[in-house]
């Protein structure tokens, strides 16, 4: 399966920092899900490469995976096949009923946010639990004149933009901020913020989304061709040995979640339905 950076595969190399602190965060979000599922019915919502859905099977009763994707739902199946995983493509969901539905770095993806969410919901059992997470714009974009520089993300989130979205259909909604404490993040928070810079003459709020997909797809190939005029190699790993000791210098135990975290880059959203 091709990794275009907006579905987690476990096996790919790490090449930076940030990439490293983005592989911990995504596993980490997993963890933190596992609180809520033991012995439950889940329903995994946008699964990607489904490394996700088979660490909730751990302790789930039962775990459906969905995605878009036919890619991804084929990956899933082949490596990470158990008893109690069900793979299958969103359109083949039924009107079954979860406890626990995760739905992880989908929600930006997504053109509606309000059907999104209200289908989710209607997927619920009562008194079950939704958990969303996504990045949090406040890093990645100045506010009200820039759209997404991620060509896959059609809208981003702050705190105060998915409370907003979520408590018209839950009432009980705690968004928690996921970052950390150590350098680690400040590698993810300095890129976005460069990234923000760099491509604002591409993304600005007044173009509607071809335009902005054309202007930065074609951001990237001058990039690249200057690049490639410069006679720029990209270093292997044996070149920079920094990234062949991330794993020992960290571990999915640097990411937390917390309302009181200042180094955060993503949100996640916990909405029980009462």
């Amino acid at each position: 399966m091709e990794n275009t950076g907006e579905r987690h595969i476990i096996y790919e190399i790490i090449t930076d920092e940030a990439e490293f602190y983005n592989h911990l965060m995504h596993i980490a979000t997993y963890q933190f899900a596992e609180k809520f599922i033991t012995g439950k019915r889940i329903l995994d919502y946008g699964c990607g490469s489904g490394y996700g859905s088979y660490s909730l099977s751990l302790l789930a009763e039962h775990v459906k995976a969905v995605d878009i994707s036919d890619e991804a739902i084929e990956f899933a199946r082949n490596k990470y096949e158990a008893t109690n995983i069900e793979f299958c493509l969103i359109s083949e969901l039924n009107d079954e009923k979860f406890d626990v539905i995760t739905s992880f770095q989908v929600i930006e993806h997504v053109p509606n946010g309000k059907e999104y969410i209200k289908k989710l919901k209607g997927l619920l059992k009562p008194n079950g639990y939704l958990l969303i997470s996504t990045p949090d714009k406040r890093n990645r974009l100045y506010d009200l004149i820039q759209r997404p520089w991620n060509i896959y993300h059609l809208i981003e989130y702050s705190e105060l933009d998915l409370r907003r979205l979520l408590s018209k259909q839950f009432n009980t909604v705690n968004i928690l901020k996921i970052g950390s404490k150590s350098e680690l993040v400040m590698k993810e928070i300095s890129r976005t913020r460069i990234q923000r810079c760099l491509t604002l003459p591409c993304t600005l709020i007044i173009y509607p989304n071809f335009i902005r997909v054309f202007l930065l797809k074609t951001q990237v190939k001058i990039y690249q061709t200057l690049k490639s005029l410069r006679g720029d190699k990209a270093s292997n790993s044996s070149e920079n040995p920094i990234k062949n000791d991330l794993k020992h210098q960290y571990t999915v135990n640097e990411i937390e979640f917390s309302n009181e975290l200042i180094l955060s880059t993503d949100l996640l959203a916990i909405c029980k339905n009462e």
